[in-house]
């Protein structure tokens, strides 16, 4: 991992987020979803619940072009990972990713309660007209920063909003945090700045690209 400062180019400000978007960070059971809703440039709302049916009516009440989410929309057909989590962590981006099991091998273990409750939004998200993407707040963070981030994963990522102007005092968790990353994926989609891993029986990993930060510089 590289741990020189990040790029001065990133300092420079970024134009506002002018699509009306959303990002939900997926937890466990007890944990549930957070969301935070992102539209003009300006951190609207965030909201909280573990049921997810109350997200998604949340979320349709904001009208969002797009919603971004960080769990798994699909699960591994051969057990070690999804072929969206190989490209990403070893052809091309070479950002560490969480490794997806099989459906089955995920009931052995409670660790993977958070992915459960992913599938349970994803479902829900269904019954309505929307269709979220996935996406991956650490990924977004190492593109905003040119992969020259510094610090704790959580350091870099809260370097990475501000980079982008997102306010960080009002995203007192950990949780926010990473659903405001997500929001940027959703933002990034209006102009189809955004490339995609991973196949249809799997799910797609989307994360924006160098294009969609040099449209907002």
């Amino acid at each position: 991992m590289h741990t020189s400062k990040p790029s001065p180019r990133l300092l420079r400000p970024f134009k506002p987020i002018m699509a009306n978007v959303v990002g939900i960070d997926v937890g466990g059971f007890r944990k549930g979803y957070h969301a935070v809703h992102l539209s003009s440039g300006n951190l609207e709302a965030t909201f909280q619940h573990t049921n997810p049916t109350t997200i998604c009516t949340w979320v349709q009440t904001l009208n969002p072009v797009a919603v971004a989410i960080d769990a798994p929309c699909g699960w591994s057909q051969d057990g070690g990972s999804r072929e969206a989590e190989r490209i990403l962590e070893y052809q091309q981006t070479r950002i560490p990713c969480f490794c997806t099991p099989t459906r089955d091998r995920a009931k052995q273990s409670s660790f993977y309660d958070w992915v459960f409750n992913g599938e349970k939004l994803y479902n829900a998200f269904r019954e309505t007209e929307m269709e979220p993407i996935e996406t991956y707040p650490h990924g977004i963070a190492q593109i905003i920063l040119d992969f020259n981030g510094e610090g704790s994963k959580q350091e870099q990522r809260l370097h990475a909003l501000k980079a982008v102007g997102i306010p960080t005092h009002t995203l007192p968790s950990p949780d926010l945090i990473d659903a405001a990353l997500c929001a940027l994926t959703a933002d990034a989609t209006r102009t189809y700045s955004t490339i995609s891993f991973g196949n249809p029986t799997e799910g797609h990993l989307v994360l924006p690209t160098e294009k969609y930060l040099s449209q907002r510089r």
